[in-house]
């Protein structure tokens, strides 16, 4: 009678031990679970406030004015310094279908295909006038509806069919034209905004310090821009840079774009 007492008791706490192990390994799955589940919302909130402080910190946009067969040359060094600190996505292009009513696209397809492969790159296309004369769109309604068509049939015929960025030449436009440009799906970036084809618009901060810079202003500009693109970053405004083809190129514009783009770069990294 004893030994069949003992042998229950044996038995129970056998069982009671299995039990309790069953119970630990059945817990042990769910605590790994809600660990990594821990884990998971914790990298995503990190992930979350790194791309928050990376939208704090945009890179400046650059308009390449004139952009035409006469400064093909000229254009080139430009795409150099911005190929250099990677800005190809940031760059439009802001072409001439026919400068002076000489340089029309189409008779230059070296050129042409040098635009193509650009754009493959990265930058994007946009549109500068047609023959880019003086104020030359700030005119009634039925002369920029003829400038713009020839403008569109060049670029088309160059391969460039989905054009939707326009800056007028010296900035200036009629309030028709801005009509008519709006009416024809392009957006319009001025000097201190940019207008959508809805007619909404949205203020950026568009600055040129490369007119004809001296090698000896350098410094003194490269202090200003960058005040500027603080100013801009800290206010969340979009920047925007300005160049013009054959003027960047004389004295000290190179040399300001290069520096000015590794000061942004090394801003944006940290």
């Amino acid at each position: 009678m004893k030994k069949l007492i003992f042998l229950i008791i044996l038995i129970l706490l056998v069982l009671t031990l299995v039990i309790s192990q069953e119970n630990i390994l059945s817990k042990t799955p769910n605590h790994y679970k809600i660990n990594k589940t821990l884990k998971s919302n914790i990298q995503k909130n990190i992930l979350n406030k790194t791309s928050i402080n990376k939208t704090l910190k945009e890179k400046p946009i650059i308009l390449v004015h004139d952009v035409s067969p006469k400064y093909f040359t000229d254009l080139k060094e430009v795409v150099k310094i911005i190929n250099k600190y990677n800005y190809s996505n940031n760059t439009i292009l802001f072409v001439i279908p026919d400068l002076d009513g000489k340089w029309d696209l189409r008779k230059y397809k070296n050129f042409v295909e040098y635009l193509h492969k650009l754009e493959k790159r990265g930058y994007k296309i946009g549109l500068h006038g047609y023959e880019h004369t003086f104020h030359e769109f700030n005119c009634p309604k039925d002369i920029c509806l003829e400038k713009l068509h020839n403008a569109e049939l060049i670029m088309k015929d160059c391969g460039f069919n989905n054009i939707t960025l326009f800056l007028p030449p010296a900035w200036v436009l009629s309030n028709e034209s801005l009509k008519v440009l709006l009416a024809n799906n392009f957006t319009i970036i001025l000097t201190n905004k940019i207008i959508y084809p809805n007619g909404s618009s949205k203020k950026i901060i568009n600055k040129e310090y490369t007119w004809y810079l001296k090698k000896k202003y350098v410094n003194e500009y490269l202090i200003k821009a960058e005040n500027d693109y603080h100013y801009a970053s800290k206010h969340k405004i979009p920047f925007y840079l300005s160049i013009h083809m054959g003027v960047v190129n004389y004295g000290g514009g190179l040399e300001f774009l290069d520096r000015f783009l590794n000061e942004t770069e090394h801003y944006i990294r940290n």
